[in-house]
């Protein structure tokens, strides 16, 4: 994995990110906070998404070293604006990170040594993967409401986004 993979794969994440935003705009304010059955870990859409943003945060945050005990939490957000607001922030943050990176420094370990210790372009791809699932959770929970946010898959990013293609 080198720099520019994982800027690829950061910038899908947020691309798909984008996608759900966008269609949580369509929604009442009711139908994003109300409790979902069945529950897929996090209560409501809205809950669904902060755990996403919540964790990307965690992450970017140990990769860089900045010492954090902040958990966001759904009622942190009043509405959509307010975490796509918050949601902007996390975006700008993780793409000045990726600009930080090198080929060699992606290869190299992240965090205390131990059993969890990872590589960081591993840390990066679990954060793109656990944001896949708990995507598809939330378009599940969208879809129902009568907004998909639509194609989500990586080809579709790549189709929409060329320059992230190989030459």
């Amino acid at each position: 994995m080198n720099k520019n993979d994982i800027s690829t794969l950061v910038h899908f994440n947020f691309w798909a990110n984008g996608r759900l935003l966008a269609a949580c705009e369509q929604l009442t304010q009711e139908a994003f906070i109300r409790e979902v059955t069945p529950d897929p870990g996090w209560g409501s859409l809205l809950g669904v998404l902060v755990h996403i943003l919540d964790t990307e945060y965690g992450w970017r945050s140990s990769l860089q070293a900045e010492e954090t005990n902040t958990i966001l939490e759904a009622s942190d957000f009043a509405d959509v604006a307010a975490l796509k607001a918050r949601w902007d922030i996390e975006r700008a943050a993780w793409f000045d990170y990726v600009r930080s990176l090198s080929d060699d420094l992606v290869s190299q370990t992240n965090g205390q040594e131990g059993q969890n210790r990872l590589n960081i372009w591993q840390t990066i791809f679990h954060v793109v993967c656990h944001g896949i699932q708990h995507r598809g959770e939330a378009a599940f929970i969208l879809t129902g409401d009568g907004h998909s946010p639509g194609e989500l898959d990586f080809d579709v990013f790549l189709q929409e986004n060329p320059e992230f293609k190989p030459g």
